[in-house]
C-alpha cells in the first residue's frame, strides 16, 4: 500500500488539530532544550535565585524541583505509550 502523500497529511483531522497530538509538544521541549543548555552554562549569579528577595531565596529551589517534577511524570505518561523501536511489544 502506497504511503499518505504529503497532501494527504496537511489536510487530516489530525493536522487541522494540532493542539491534540503528541507532536507540537514534542517540538516545544525540543526548542525549550536549548533554554536548558543556556540555563546550564549559566553563572550562578545571573540566575533567579541570586535576584530573588533574600527573604525569598529559599523558595527558589523548591519552586524549581516541584515544577521540573511535574514536567517529567507528564513528559513519562507521554512517552510511556510509545515503545521504543525494536522492542517488542508488551502484553
Amino acid at each position: 500500500m502506497p504511503s499518505s502523500s504529503p497532501a494527504e497529511i496537511r489536510y487530516c483531522e489530525h493536522a487541522a488539530r494540532v493542539i491534540r497530538i503528541e507532536a507540537p509538544a514534542i517540538t516545544e521541549l525540543v526548542a525549550a532544550m536549548a533554554h536548558l543548555d543556556k540555563a546550564l552554562a549559566a553563572d550562578p549569579a545571573q540566575t533567579t535565585s541570586h535576584y530573588t528577595p533574600r527573604d525569598r531565596q529559599d523558595l527558589v529551589p523548591d519552586w524549581i524541583h516541584n515544577h521540573t517534577d511535574q514536567i517529567r511524570a507528564r513528559l513519562d505518561a507521554l512517552t510511556s505509550r510509545y515503545p521504543r523501536p525494536g522492542t517488542p511489544p508488551t502484553t
